[in-house]
């Protein structure tokens, strides 16, 4: 299956970067490019792309204000931000306004593929970076209202971060020394204490409830 993209970034050199990532990618088609949030809403509106990857600083109309008409006009548009801004407070938002990822433009590179994958797969994606931080705001707000002591032990706080950075069972299993099945078993358990159904939904479920603070970090 082929997915549709548009870019939409005021920067030639990030659009012709991510272009240069897609190239040799048969899965993704670049159906158009925009280089302010009017011209955003018009694309959107002419090509119905699979994913939107967006940059939240654009002329005329910003990346977070074009949101909600991209979801007026092509509900099915999944979107993924792309930019420099790490405040907490922007990352909120673009959730808030119903973003599908975030990344940051330094860590693109390696994360973009990646990231598309998890999107088009009907998963949240959030730069490393920023998933590590959101999951300590987690498990720092969970002990603060949890009145039991030690709802997750230490492994299973380790587990967590490592699954909230995007590492697969393979991944965790080698770094932790352990089992695929045991990583498994511990997922298992994350989410029944935590009454979450996937793992994404750890991090819909911190945003949700504004379990992190909104500030720089």
């Amino acid at each position: 299956m082929s997915y549709s993209i548009i870019i939409a970034d005021d920067h030639d050199i990030i659009r012709q970067g991510i272009k240069n990532i897609l190239r040799g990618q048969p899965e993704y088609e670049v159906a158009a490019e925009a280089v302010d949030g009017e011209e955003v809403a018009a694309r959107v509106k002419e090509f119905k792309p699979d994913i939107l990857l967006l940059d939240i600083s654009m002329p005329k109309i910003s990346g977070l204000d074009v949101i909600e008409q991209v979801h007026y006009i092509s509900p099915e548009t999944k979107i993924l931000i792309i930019t420099v801004h790490k405040a907490a407070a922007y990352i909120m938002k673009a959730f808030e306004a119903g973003v599908k990822g975030y990344l940051h433009k330094e860590t693109a590179g390696e994360e973009l593929l990646p990231a598309l994958a998890r999107i088009a797969a009907g998963e949240i994606y959030l730069t490393s970076s920023v998933s590590s931080y959101l999951v300590e705001r987690v498990l720092k707000k969970s002990a603060e209202k949890e009145p039991q002591k030690g709802l997750l032990t230490s492994r299973e706080q380790e587990i967590l971060r490592l699954v909230a950075e995007g590492k697969t069972a393979k991944e965790i299993a080698a770094a932790l020394f352990i089992s695929q099945r045991t990583v498994e078993n511990y997922k298992n358990t994350l989410l029944k204490k935590l009454n979450l159904h996937r793992t994404s939904d750890l991090i819909k479920y911190a945003i949700k409830h504004r379990l992190v603070d909104i500030d720089e970090y």
